[in-house]
């Protein structure tokens, strides 16, 4: 695919839109534009952070890597959206990792420049850290459901989160394994395979492969909502 600048590409996040001409000419300069293939890392938990990620076009799994090969796996990201975190802030270095679940294009900006167009552009820098907030809101709330919800209603806040924020439609190809939507949910492969087939049998989804329909909306937020 051809590379877009900065002043033309429909593809950058909302926050972009509070740049001036000049200062997209100064992230233009410096940034550049990566294509990542399925399962390769785009961060490394751990790493020194040096750039920003913007996500042009794909699908990406941001997680926690836990000890004895076991991840978190908080959230998915899609086009459009800028990934920083608390290093950029706080101690210069990534808190998780990123990895594609699709062939992913995204531009990686020069960190060092655009904390210096957030120190002086102010709607940027409060669109900026509105996103910032929000995503780190749901990271909350998927510690809650973690940590307070039975495993059926957390299978179905999964199923429900790739519905209506992922991919804004009840029938979806599932970008992640058996094992990952068990990394979301909080719970064992072999339990995810167990209640996907009882969802199954009890006809509030369907499922082929990767295919997943969601038959019965209502009632799977009544699973959610159950204690």
């Amino acid at each position: 695919m051809e590379d877009v600048k900065c002043n033309g590409c429909h593809l950058k996040c909302d926050s972009f839109k509070f740049l001036t001409k000049d200062e997209l000419e100064l992230i233009e300069a410096n940034r550049s534009t990566v294509v990542f293939r399925k399962g390769e890392k785009i961060i490394r938990q751990g790493s020194i952070f040096k750039e920003m990620v913007s996500f042009n076009q794909g699908l990406a799994k941001i997680h926690i890597e836990g000890t004895g090969g076991k991840d978190l796996l908080l959230g998915i990201i899609s086009s459009s959206e800028i990934i920083g975190g608390p290093g950029l802030f706080h101690d210069k270095r990534y808190s998780f990792s990123l990895t594609a679940l699709t062939t992913s294009r995204i531009c990686l900006i020069d960190s060092e420049i655009f904390m210096q167009v957030f120190k002086t552009n102010y709607l940027f820098a409060e669109s900026f850290l509105r996103e910032f907030s929000r995503r780190y809101n749901d990271f909350f709330q998927r510690f809650l459901s973690l940590t307070q919800k039975q495993m059926h209603g957390r299978m179905a806040d999964a199923l429900l989160f790739m519905a209506d924020s992922v991919f804004n439609a009840d029938s979806f190809d599932l970008p992640l394994s058996r094992q990952e939507l068990g990394e979301f949910a909080g719970m064992s492969k072999e339990s995810v395979c167990r209640i996907l087939k009882e969802f199954k049998d009890e006809k509030l989804i369907n499922t082929n492969g990767q295919k997943i329909d969601i038959l019965k909306k209502d009632l799977l937020c009544r699973i959610l909502e159950a204690i």
